[in-house]
């Protein structure tokens, strides 16, 4: 019986200096094929973006024949594995967003060590980037970033909502990339819910997908998604006052579009349990990108949602 590609991937690891207690932590890469075109795809960059991405990941090396690959592939479910045992957006020994400072620094702090590790590792000869964030224990996403000379991967991945991502900042693995010549996309797709495994699914059916187009893998049989809405505006909505979040929208509401004016959700004061401030639709035809979709214990200033003018 043929290998698929988990069972064909070979693995190292690269020791990136942590604490006197740790020592060191490895940051392991799984690899198969020598062809070109290479590409890679990493998830959990922020450890509070947690298992949903390397879910993604194998699920698409479990489903691909290992005859189906044509060029090479390069994987890192886990890009930065103390702030993945955390659950934690940065790691707690310095606080740093991986995602922010590349090219990072062979003689830094622990993540700019791992940010030297991930461009000297992984980033040479990459021709095809997939970048997996989403959601985490506290949010729901729907929606994906593209980029100049990407818009083809961004619409094969099959995401509800694209926005342009050139807002991301140039230390991001992303911008990169890009700037390298690598033709790449971020996804800010699923997170914590009874969807979980949906979403994972559907991340790899789209890198499937695109990967097969890109010639990477051979062409899949899926079916090409519909058009993602494009999202020329989007505006992030934060608490005033700190309580409980109380959501209007649900799970089952992410990458939705709902009227302008329709409830997101209620602050209320914990002890009493009266509401203090609402969050409304922002525009005649929302898209809800990301929202808190369970009740939460919030403070002031905290992310509630991203909503997108869908026009």
């Amino acid at each position: 019986m043929s290998k698929n590609l988990s069972e064909a991937l070979v693995w190292r690891e690269v020791p990136i200096p942590a604490t006197s207690a740790t020592g060191t932590v490895p940051l392991r890469i799984g690899e198969a094929g020598t062809g070109r075109p290479r590409a890679l795809i990493v998830a959990s960059q922020h450890g509070d973006e947690g298992p949903w991405g390397t879910r993604a990941i194998r699920k698409l090396l479990e489903a691909t024949p290992e005859s189906d690959l044509l060029g090479s592939l390069r994987i890192v479910p886990v890009m930065n594995p103390l702030a993945f045992e955390e659950g934690t957006r940065e790691s707690h020994i310095d606080q740093e967003d991986l995602n922010s400072l590349l090219p990072g620094d062979p003689d830094g702090r622990h993540t700019e060590r791992l940010g030297h590790a991930v461009v000297t590792e992984l980033a040479p000869d990459v021709d095809v980037l997939i970048d997996i964030h989403g959601g985490g224990h506290w949010c729901m996403n729907g929606f994906v970033y593209r980029f100049d000379g990407s818009h083809d991967l961004a619409e094969w991945i099959g995401g509800d909502f694209v926005r342009t991502g050139h807002e991301r900042g140039e230390a991001s693995l992303t911008c990169y990339l890009r700037n390298r010549g690598a033709k790449v996309v971020w996804l800010e797709m699923g997170g914590a819910g009874i969807t979980e495994e949906d979403w994972a699914q559907r991340i790899a059916d789209g890198a499937r997908r695109g990967l097969g187009k890109l010639g990477v893998l051979r062409p899949s049989a899926l079916p090409d998604p519909k058009p993602a809405k494009e999202i020329p505006e989007a505006k992030s909505f934060r608490t005033p006052f700190p309580g409980l979040y109380l959501p209007a929208l649900r799970e089952r509401d992410v990458a939705t579009i709902v009227d302008g004016g329709t409830l997101i959700g209620t602050t209320i004061d914990a002890v009493t349990n009266d509401p203090t401030h609402e969050f409304r639709a922002p525009f005649a035809k929302t898209a809800v990108m990301l929202i808190r979709p369970r009740l939460a214990v919030v403070e002031a200033g905290e992310m509630i949602c991203v909503m997108g003018n869908a026009g």
